[in-house]
C-alpha cells in the first residue's frame, strides 16, 4: 500500500490522507502530529511515523489555510527586553529547538527596556494571529485579556500566570558564600541597570546572605550599568577607585563580569590576587576572558525549552500550575576568584 501511494502522488500533490495510508493511521492522527497537537496525545512511535510519511512523501500541510481556520498561526512571539545580550540569544536557541519540535516557528521580539513599547508590541503581535507569547515582562491587565492568557512569564512570577523561574536568589548565594568562605569581608556588587524582578532578587539575596555572616556592604561597594560592555567598563572603574575598594565583587551578568574585568586591567587591579570577580549566566564569555570567569550557571537555552514548553501546554489547555517552574542554578568555580591577601 505504502508503494501505491508513493506511485500516486508522483502524479499530483500529496495530501493528509496519502500522508495517513502510508503512515497506516487516520486523518485526524496526522493533523495532530502535523499541527504540533500531538504531546500527550500521540505515541512518539506514532508521531515518528506519521512524520518520516510525510518527508518521505513530499507532504507540507497548508499552512495559510490551517491558520485562517483556526484563527491564528504556529508562531510564539519571543520577548525579551535586550536582544543584543549574549543571555537571550542562547535563550533563543533553546526556544527554537522545543518550538520546531512541535511545528512553531519563534519570532524574537526586541522591547529595548521600554515598557510602553512593549504594550504596543503585545497588542500589534496578537491581533495578527501569534499563537502565544513568551515575556519578560508581566503584561497588563488590558494585554493580557489580549493575549486570551496565552502567555508565560519568564523570570517574573505572577497570580493566573505560567512562569518559568532560574533559582536566582539560590545561585547568588552559592556566589557570596564561596567568597566568604576564601576569606572575603568586603564584598561588592556589579548591578545590571535593568528594571526587572529578576535583578531586585539578585541583589536582595547578595544582601541577605551577608547580612547572615554579619556583614554589610558599603555604598561605594555598589555600582549600577546597563547591559552594553562599554558603559559598564565605565561604570565599574567607580568600585576600583573606592577607599577601601571592595577585595571581591558579584556581578548580576557574565557581561557585567566581562567588562569588570577590563577595567580592572586597566586600572593595573589584578584577579583575582587584587579582586575576586564572580558572574552570573555561564555564557561563552565567561570562558574566552583571562581569567577564566567564576559564575553561576543559569543554562539559558533550557529556560527557553522550558518557556516554550510551558506555553504550548498553555495552548492546549493545560491548567496553569499555582507554582511557577523553577530550573536550578550552580556555582563554576574558575580561576576569577581565589583568597583576599
Amino acid at each position: 500500500m505504502g508503494e501505491d501511494v508513493r506511485n500516486l502522488t508522483n502524479r499530483r500533490k500529496p495530501t493528509s490522507a496519502d500522508v495517513a495510508r502510508l503512515a497506516g493511521v487516520d486523518r485526524s492522527t496526522v493533523s495532530l502530529v502535523l499541527s504540533g497537537k500531538a504531546q500527550g496525545r500521540v505515541s512518539d512511535a506514532v508521531r515518528e511515523a506519521v512524520e518520516r510519511s510525510a518527508h518521505e512523501i513530499g507532504y507540507r500541510p497548508n499552512a495559510a489555510a490551517r491558520s485562517l481556520r483556526l484563527g491564528r498561526t504556529n508562531v510564539i512571539a519571543l520577548v525579551v527586553p535586550q536582544a543584543s545580550n549574549p543571555f537571550f540569544a542562547s535563550v533563543l536557541r533553546g526556544a527554537e529547538r522545543e518550538a520546531r519540535r512541535h511545528g512553531y516557528a519563534v519570532l524574537l521580539v526586541n522591547a529595548e527596556q521600554d515598557a510602553a513599547w512593549e504594550e504596543r508590541l503585545i497588542h500589534t503581535l496578537s491581533s495578527h494571529a501569534v499563537s502565544g507569547f513568551v515575556l519578560w515582562r508581566a503584561p497588563s491587565s488590558v494585554s493580557f485579556e489580549a493575549l486570551g492568557g496565552a502567555c508565560v512569564l519568564v523570570e517574573v512570577e505572577r497570580d493566573g500566570m505560567a512562569s518559568v523561574l532560574l533559582d536566582v536568589p539560590g545561585g547568588m548565594r552559592a556566589a557570596v558564600t564561596h567568597l566568604l568562605d576564601l576569606g572575603h569581608r568586603r564584598i561588592g556588587h556589579f548591578a545590571a541597570d535593568l528594571a526587572h524582578d529578576t535583578f531586585a532578587v539578585r541583589a536582595e539575596a547578595i544582601v541577605r546572605t551577608l547580612a547572615e555572616a554579619g556583614l554589610g556592604m558599603r555604598e561605594a561597594w555598589s555600582a549600577r550599568a546597563p547591559l552594553e560592555f562599554d558603559a559598564a567598563r565605565s561604570a565599574a572603574r567607580a568600585l576600583l577607585r573606592a577607599e577601601p575598594r571592595p577585595t571581591a565583587v558579584v556581578c548580576d551578568d557574565d557581561l557585567l563580569a566581562a567588562a569588570l574585568l577590563k577595567a580592572a586591567r586597566e586600572e593595573g587591579v589584578v584577579v583575582p590576587s587584587d579582586l575576586s570577580v564572580v558572574g552570573f549566566g555561564n555564557l561563552d564569555v565567561a570562558r574566552v576572558v583571562e581569567p577564566e570567569l567564576t559564575t553561576v550557571a543559569a543554562e539559558p537555552e533550557e529556560l527557553g525549552r522550558q518557556a516554550v514548553e510551558s506555553l504550548l501546554g498553555v495552548l492546549r489547555g493545560v491548567t496553569v500550575e499555582a507554582a511557577p517552574t523553577v530550573l536550578p542554578t550552580r556555582l563554576v568555580i574558575r580561576s576569577s576568584s581565589a583568597p583576599p591577601r
